[in-house]
């Protein structure tokens, strides 16, 4: 996100300044998946989610704010950067680090390693601003948080949701922010406590099956991805997700194949080879056992 300063009419709506480096939402340069939802700017009305997203920064970011016209919330998912908010110390910035910041406050911000992925979302209306401040304070200032890998999630979600375009989609993304401000009081909560490591593993091993479960030909090389044996895979899931690796790992195939399958004129083989499977009648065969129909049956029911 880049953005150099705003000022406000007498109307509460947003008055661009001259320049065009200082009309910019989002940093022009930088790779990302973004959602928009409500670009005006009014302190005065309704609470809503303005817009959010998700962005790759490579070690050339830079951002120097004066100032931003939605109140913001950042979290730092990967890599490392440094931070500096109003006239605060700088402060470092690595996986679970979490900020805020809006109007009036200026924002210096720059990444020190490859590839820090962060997001974000922005506020608009009425108590935005008090929002970040209770239950978890985090207005002008940085935490972090150990839970990152459960943040991220909540995060992905917020975006999937505000992508989708439908009636309900202001509702769902203001119910996910506020899922996502009880995530963060409950990690604030625990802070201080033991971490648990093996729960860290089970949510890592859990991420990348939830961001791209065609990778995965077999268990073992989940288990290699996520830095764990076969074994403490099994047990991982078994006392965090209650099913096996095999069967979370299936049915998030599975549920690729029936977005397939509805959303596009792929053949069945054409689906069960994306999804890795060879053989299409063992494809057929898991896949009713995951849904209930068969994928020919899923497919002949889109023309009833």
């Amino acid at each position: 996100m880049d953005i150099d300063s705003f000022g406000m009419d007498k109307t509460n709506i947003i008055r661009m300044p001259s320049k065009p480096s200082e009309r910019r939402l989002l940093h022009g340069k930088v790779p990302g998946d973004y959602f928009f939802l409500e670009l005006a700017e009014r302190p005065k009305g309704p609470l809503a989610i303005a817009l959010g997203g998700r962005e790759y920064c490579s070690r050339e970011y830079r951002v120097e704010r004066r100032t931003y016209p939605f109140v913001t919330l950042e979290f730092v998912a990967t890599g490392r950067g440094e931070l500096r908010l109003g006239e605060g110390a700088p402060m470092r910035l690595s996986a679970g680090s979490v900020f805020a910041y809006g109007p009036g406050l200026q924002v210096n911000m720059a990444a020190t390693e490859e590839k820090m992925t962060k997001y974000f979302v922005c506020l608009a209306g009425r108590g935005a601003k008090e929002l970040l401040k209770s239950p978890v304070n985090l207005w002008g200032r940085c935490q972090n948080f150990r839970a990152h890998a459960q943040l991220r999630e909540i995060f992905d979600l917020l975006i999937r949701e505000g992508q989708e375009h439908g009636p309900k989609t202001e509702a769902l993304c203001l119910n996910t922010f506020h899922r996502l401000q009880l995530k963060l009081e409950q990690a604030q909560l625990m802070i201080g406590s033991v971490p648990d490591p093996f729960q860290e593993s089970f949510l890592r091993c859990k991420l990348l099956v939830n961001e791209d479960p065609v990778r995965f030909a077999s268990l073992s090389d989940l288990a290699t991805a996520g830095g764990v044996s076969l074994p403490t895979l099994h047990r991982l899931f078994r006392r965090y997700q209650g099913v096996t690796p095999y069967q979370y790992l299936t049915r998030k195939k599975m549920n690729q194949a029936a977005q397939d399958l509805i959303g596009t004129d792929m053949l069945v083989k054409e689906v069960a080879e994306k999804i890795g499977f060879i053989d299409p009648l063992h494809f057929s065969r898991v896949f009713k056992n995951v849904h209930g129909v068969s994928p020919m049956r899923l497919r002949e029911s889109l023309s009833d």
